[in-house]
């Protein structure tokens, strides 16, 4: 096996973990969070996200999935003309632009609103934003599942 093949087999592996997880937030946790009065989803999400919002598990997947397609790339630099070479690069442009950039600039500033709330009294406008936070995830899950599918095939392609 070599460094590229390995550094796929890593990259499939965190990426689908976190298609797996946002998947499982679009289709579950969300619909559960859309019933909730303004008080139940404040204190909902405050929970969550003390626990899942700096766990050190969350930002080792993302690092990995965000890094390993660049080793991947180094060692493929010779035939940038190759489609593992280029699935690669939109698998991982895919990733930084899904889950990485979204939840920077999107995601993230909503968990400092939602923590920011007193769940007694959320503010009269907390649809907005759960449903700006419902948005991010959309684009977070189909960034990660292009992703995910791209390094798949990459993988599948690139020569022994």
């Amino acid at each position: 096996m070599t460094l590229t093949h390995g550094m796929l087999g890593v990259a499939v592996i965190s990426t689908r973990l976190i298609t797996g997880l946002l998947m499982t937030v679009l289709f579950f946790f969300e619909r559960a969070l859309k019933d909730l009065s303004a008080s139940g989803f404040a204190l909902v999400m405050q929970r969550f996200l003390k626990i899942t919002r700096t766990h050190p598990l969350n930002y080792a997947m993302v690092l990995v999935s965000g890094l390993a397609p660049i080793v991947v790339l180094v060692t493929l630099r010779d035939d940038p003309d190759s489609s593992a070479f280029l699935l690669t690069t939109a698998g991982l442009l895919a990733f930084w632009c899904g889950p990485i950039l979204t939840s920077r600039f999107v995601a993230q500033p909503l968990y400092g609103v939602f923590l920011g709330w007193k769940t007694d009294a959320p503010p009269p406008d907390w649809r907005e934003a759960r449903d700006r936070y419902f948005r991010a995830n959309v684009v977070r899950g189909l960034g990660s599942a292009v992703a995910f599918v791209c390094f798949v095939i990459a993988a599948m392609i690139v020569p022994l």
